[in-house]
């Protein structure tokens, strides 16, 4: 649905702006914190 887009050689994944603008401050918050969290599962795997 083109709502995401990753940029492999920088690493970067983002939301389409337009659909960014569109959501509350609690909706961007709740991603926010499920994006945190699933970065720091992934990287406590990789440390050990």
């Amino acid at each position: 649905m083109n709502m995401m887009r990753h940029t492999k050689t920088l690493g970067i994944v983002e939301i389409e702006p337009t659909v960014w603008k569109k959501l509350s401050d609690g909706d961007k918050t709740n991603i926010l914190n499920i994006c945190d969290n699933m970065l720091e599962k992934y990287y406590s795997r990789i440390s050990k």
